[in-house]
């Protein structure tokens, strides 16, 4: 899932609490921007950290949020002992008392805590607390897509009851409604679902395919082990129902980069063909496509992709960048500006943006975005790869443009993803050699920026998964190298001439030309 590492959540700082809405838990009022708790006549001001965590543990209500989430989301990984956690939630537990009946935590053994409210109608609205820094090609209408549960009947027997609330449970924690990815939970929910009925195709179906997202994101020294487990409940889910899309999506997701490009769009078209409102095979094979150069065709399919989820942020923004490659910039800024005002607080929308502006003639725009949010790029290799580029795209001195060179070069050998934004801004400023030269050691793993770094930003898919997500070369920066003789051999290394010729079509530029 060329996506899925820009669904990974980023950690929540003090300062994103002053973009979190109010929201109510019960009889209370919480109010993260102002960190203040207000209810029974009584408002009490908590200190960052505690605010922190109740924010997140409202992002997840009713469900269990591990310590480790807890620690990695609110104090971004960095070890400080339990007895700092368990303070905050002693803190959250005197407060729940103070201001009156409104919500409550639990303690789930071994694993981590459970935040409860005794309004009901709080979890419809939580669901706009979200901090996901980029998300899946599908979105809300992947949820949508995924086989039908079914209407709740009260003839229906405890059982079926509980069986279709974990699997709507695992539905919304797996893509549902573009907010975070939580794969655990969805884990969690389709095993609970498997336990009811262990012969139904679809849970088996769905807890493949959380298995398979699951095992790209796994430590290291576990994802042996959960590609084994998705194989193997993947096996069992077709064995009970060969066309069982979801199944069928795991598999897809499990063989990842090992497939080459015509594999995997049979594959897709395969699942569309049994679910043609099957939202994610169809986010995927439209990503596919604008990854082989075919943006044309793959418009077709995100449109059709927006039938299903009209207001998806993921499904706008690549709708913009394809308006963007069809020569309509003040169309795709338009989707850009709107998606900003509808979804200020998400870190895809915000470096969507700050992309389109740095590649399109305004880096002071860009810089100014840097300047007023810098946490909202991931790490500080990134940060001063795009503080050097802004500052030659603005200004082609000599200097600058060595400068920039430099952090891209550095940054590359970092990350091949970080490789791939340099090639654009190198492109930008007519250094094709250097362009190739990145472009080269990333995708062919030849000359001397050969990547070295391996998941520099945490728990992400490996750089295999990355190398199928070549949409940058086909993006308009990259129309001066597209014109290289070399452009040739580097699609030919990484299987896409094979792919055109099997398919009898050519990818937009030479189709054009």
């Amino acid at each position: 899932m060329d996506a899925l590492r820009d669904r990974m959540p980023r950690p929540l700082s003090a300062a994103d609490l002053a973009n979190i809405p109010d929201f109510r838990l019960g009889e209370v009022t919480v109010s993260p921007s102002r960190r203040l708790i207000s209810g029974a006549g009584n408002s009490v001001e908590l200190q960052p950290r505690v605010m922190q965590v109740l924010a997140v543990l409202a992002e997840h209500l009713g469900q269990v949020v591990s310590r480790d989430a807890l620690f990695e989301r609110c104090w971004g990984g960095v070890y400080v002992g339990d007895d700092s956690l368990n303070r905050v939630i002693a803190a959250l537990r005197k407060l729940a008392a103070e201001v009156g009946s409104g919500f409550e935590i639990e303690t789930i053994a071994r694993t981590g805590y459970r935040l409860a409210a005794s309004d009901s109608a709080v979890t419809a609205r939580s669901s706009a607390i979200s901090f996901n820094r980029r998300n899946f090609v599908g979105g809300a209408s992947a949820l949508a897509a995924l086989a039908g549960v079914g209407a709740w009947a009260s003839w229906k027997s405890r059982d079926d009851q509980l069986f279709e609330q974990f699997l709507r449970e695992g539905d919304i924690a797996l893509i549902g409604d573009d907010n975070f990815f939580r794969p655990e939970v969805a884990l969690r929910s389709y095993r609970a679902a498997v336990r009811i009925q262990p012969n139904s195709a679809g849970a088996l179906g769905r807890l493949a395919l959380a298995q398979s997202y699951f095992s790209q994101v796994a430590d290291p020294q576990h994802s042996a082990e959960a590609a084994a487990n998705t194989s193997k409940t993947m096996q069992q889910a077709l064995a009970i129902d060969p066309r069982e899309p979801n199944a069928l999506m795991a598999m897809f997701e499990l063989q990842g980069s090992a497939l080459d490009w015509w594999s995997r769009d049979r594959l897709l078209r395969k699942i569309i063909a049994i679910d043609p409102r099957y939202g994610m095979a169809i986010g995927e094979l439209s990503a596919l496509l604008q990854s082989a150069g075919l943006i044309r065709e793959a418009w077709i399919w995100n449109e059709n992709l927006r039938s299903l989820a009209p207001i998806s942020q993921v499904i706008l923004v690549n709708r913009a960048f394809q308006l963007w490659t069809f020569g309509r910039l003040s169309d795709a800024d338009n989707i850009m500006n709107q998606l900003r005002a509808q979804y200020p607080t998400s870190s895809w929308v915000w470096f969507s943006r700050f992309l389109l502006y740095a590649l399109t003639n305004r880096p002071q725009a860009a810089q100014a975005m840097i300047d007023s949010e810098p946490q909202k790029l991931r790490s500080g290799p990134e940060t001063e790869m795009w503080r050097s580029c802004l500052a030659a795209l603005g200004d082609r001195t000599a200097i600058k443009v060595e400068r920039a060179l430099d952090a891209c070069f550095s940054a590359a050998r970092i990350s091949g993803d970080l490789g791939g934004q340099g090639v654009l801004v190198l492109c930008h400023l007519d250094r094709m050699d250097s362009a190739f030269e990145i472009a080269e050691g990333y995708l062919l793993s030849r000359g001397p920026l050969v990547q070295r770094g391996q998941r520099p930003y945490g728990r992400e898919p490996t750089d295999a998964l990355h190398r199928i997500n070549t949409k940058w070369l086909f993006m308009p920066p990259c129309r001066v190298m597209r014109a290289d003789p070399r452009f040739r051999e580097l699609c030919d290394g990484v299987g896409l001439v094979e792919y055109w010729h099997r398919r009898g079509t050519q990818p937009d530029f030479l189709a054009q030309a």
